[in-house]
C-alpha cells in the first residue's frame, strides 16, 4: 500500500513500510564512512613517492601501497557481503569498522614497508563496508529515492578526496605522512560508536547460506600471483622465465577458481547471479572502471611530482592542491548521475559516462607527455573531467546491480560487483607502476657538492610510460561504453521500476 506523504517542501508517494525520516538519518550516519575512507585512502595518493623513498622502494614496489589493500578487498568483501546476508548487515558492518579502526592505527606506527604492506592488508578488509552501507540505504529507501540515495553517499568519495588532499598534504610535508593515520583515528571510532547505536538491523537475511573460504582462498593467491608478476617485471623482466611462470601460475589459479565456483553449493561469487545480464555487465563494467580509473590516477600523481622536463616537480602539498578540481569532479558527477538515472535511464547514464572518461583520458595521453610544456592546469582540467566521467559510472553500476537482484541477495550482489572493481584496481596500479619503472630516461643535473658543481645522472620515467597508461585507461573506457550499451535499461518512476 502506497501513501502520500509532504516531504521537503512536497508531496511524494511512499509505501507504508518505508521510514523516510529513519531512512535519512541512517544517511546522515553511513555517507560520512565514505568520507572516513576516502580521506585516509587519498591522503596516501600524494605522498606515493614520498614513501617510496622513505622505505627505499622503487615505483614498481611502492604500487603494493595500493594493491595489497585491494587485493584484500577482493577476498573480504564477498565475504563480508554474505556474512551480512546471514547475520545480519548492521552487526557484521559495525565489526568490520572495528577491523578497519585497529588497522588504520597499526599503519601510522609501520616501522618498515614489509609491515606497512600487513596493516595495508588488513585495512583493506575495511572495503566490505561500502556493500554493506549501500545494501542498509537500499532497503531504507523507495525506489525513487534510492539513486540519490546512492549519489549523495558516492559524492562523499569527493568530498573525502577534497579534503583529504590539501589537509593530509599539508601534514604530510610538514611532520610526515604518518600522522594523517593518528588524525583520522578519532573520526572512525565516532563513527563505528554512531552505526552501531542508531543504525537498525537489515530487515532482509538468508540465515541458510554459507561461506566459500576455499574459493576466497584461492582467488586471493591467483591475485597475488598476477599482481607480484606485473610488479617485478621491470626487475625481472616481461620476457623472463620468473614473471612468465608466476603469471602462469597465477592464470591457472584464477582458471581452477572459476571452475571451482561452479561446483560447490555456495559460491564466493555466484555464476547464477551472473546469468543476469544486468549484473554481468555491471560486474564487467565494474572490473574495467577500476583498472583504468586506479592506473590512471597512480600516474596522474607521478606526472605531478617526478622532475622537469617530464614532469612538473611539484611538492606534496602542491600536488595535493593540485589534485583538488579532481576530487571536486567526482562528488559533482555523483550528484549529477544521480538525477540523471531518473531522468534518463541507467542505459544511456553508463553509456555517455565511459565515453566521457575515454575520451579525456585519451587527450590526456597526447598532452601528458612532456608535462611541464603541456602545462599544469590543462593536465588537472583533462584529468577532473575523465573523473567526472569516472564518478557518474560508479553511481550508475551500483543502481544497475542493486535494481536487478532479490534484497535477500543484495548483499553478495553488491559485495561481488565490489570485487570486480577492486580486481581492476589491484592490476590498475600494479601495471602503471610497472610501466613508470620499464620505460625511463636518464637525464644529468647538476648537484652541488663542497661548493663544487658535479653532474650526475637521473632515473626518470619516459614521455612515452604516461602516455601508454593513459591510452590504456581510455581503451578501458571505451570498452565499458560497449559493455554498458548491451545493458537492459532500468528505468525509476515515482514507487516502480521498469526493465
Amino acid at each position: 500500500m502506497v501513501k502520500l506523504k509532504y516531504y521537503s517542501k512536497r508531496y511524494i508517494f511512499v509505501p507504508e513500510d518505508y521510514d523516510l525520516k529513519y531512512a535519512y538519518r541512517a544517511l546522515l550516519i553511513l555517507a560520512p564512512i565514505a568520507i572516513a575512507v576516502m580521506y585516509t585512502e587519498s591522503m596516501l595518493i600524494p605522498s606515493l613517492p614520498t614513501i617510496a623513498k622513505d622505505f627505499n622502494v622503487n615505483s614498481a614496489t611502492v604500487s603494493w601501497v595500493l594493491t595489497a589493500y585491494l587485493i584484500s578487498g577482493v577476498v573480504a568483501n564477498p565475504i563480508v557481503g554474505k556474512l551480512g546476508d546471514i547475520y545480519g548487515k548492521k552487526r557484521i558492518l559495525v565489526y568490520v569498522m572495528v577491523i578497519y579502526t585497529v588497522a588504520v592505527t597499526l599503519n601510522g606506527f609501520a616501522p618498515n614497508f614489509t609491515s606497512f604492506i600487513i596493516f595495508r592488508t588488513i585495512q583493506g578488509i575495511g572495503l566490505g563496508m561500502f556493500p554493506l552501507a549501500f545494501s542498509l540505504i537500499r532497503e531504507e529507501f523507495p525506489p525513487h529515492l534510492v539513486p540519490r540515495a546512492q549519489g549523495i553517499v558516492s559524492a562523499m568519495f569527493g568530498i573525502g578526496s577534497a579534503i583529504s588532499l590539501p589537509i593530509a598534504a599539508t601534514i604530510a610535508q610538514d611532520i610526515g605522512w604518518q600522522y594523517n593515520y593518528h588524525i583520522v583515528i578519532p573520526f572512525v571510532i565516532l563513527l563505528t560508536y554512531l552505526t552501531s547505536k542508531y543504525i537498525r538491523e537489515s530487515k532482509y537475511t538468508n540465515p541458510n547460506s554459507k561461506i566459500d573460504y576455499i574459493g576466497a582462498g584461492i582467488l586471493g593467491s591467483s591475485l597475488a600471483l598476477m599482481t607480484t608478476a606485473f610488479s617485478e617485471a621491470p626487475t625481472w623482466g616481461w620476457l623472463s622465465l620468473d614473471f612468465l611462470f608466476t603469471m602462469f601460475l597465477g592464470l591457472i589459479l584464477f582458471i581452477i577458481f572459476v571452475i571451482y565456483e561452479t561446483k560447490v553449493p555456495y559460491p564466493l561469487i555466484s555464476i547464477g547471479l551472473l546469468r543476469e545480464k544486468n549484473v554481468l555487465a555491471a560486474n564487467i563494467a565494474a572490473f574495467v572502471a577500476g583498472f583504468g580509473i586506479f592506473m590512471a590516477y597512480q600516474a596522474i600523481t607521478y606526472l605531478l611530482e617526478i622532475p622537469n622536463p617530464v614532469g612538473f616537480n611539484l611538492d606534496i602539498l602542491s600536488t595535493g592542491l593540485s589534485m583538488m578540481p579532481i576530487s571536486i569532479m567526482q562528488m559533482v558527477g555523483a550528484l549529477f548521475a544521480s538525477r540523471l538515472i531518473l531522468r534518463s535511464g541507467t542505459k544511456f547514464v553508463i553509456t555517455i559516462s565511459s565515453l566521457i572518461l575515454s575520451f579525456f583520458y585519451f587527450v590526456l595521453g597526447l598532452i601528458a607527455p612532456s608535462g611541464s610544456s603541456a602545462g599544469l592546469s590543462n593536465v588537472i582540467i583533462f584529468a577532473a573531467l575523465a573523473t567526472l566521467g569516472a564518478a557518474m559510472l560508479n553511481v550508475v553500476l551500483i543502481n544497475i546491480l542493486t535494481f536487478s537482484v532479490e534484497r535477500r541477495v543484495l548483499g553478495i550482489a553488491t559485495g561481488m560487483n565490489t570485487v570486480f572493481r577492486l580486481i581492476g584496481g589491484a592490476f590498475g596500479p600494479s601495471i602503471a607502476g610497472s610501466l613508470i619503472s620499464t620505460y625511463y630516461i636518464y637525464l644529468v643535473y647538476p648537484l652541488p657538492l663542497n661548493g663544487q658543481g658535479m653532474f650526475l645522472p637521473v632515473k626518470l620515467p619516459s614521455d612515452y610510460a604516461f602516455q601508454l597508461t593513459f591510452f590504456i585507461s581510455a581503451a578501458a573506457g571505451l570498452l565499458m561504453a560497449v559493455i554498458g550499451s548491451m545493458t537492459r535499461d532500468i528505468r525509476i518512476r515515482g514507487t516502480r521500476v521498469s526493465q
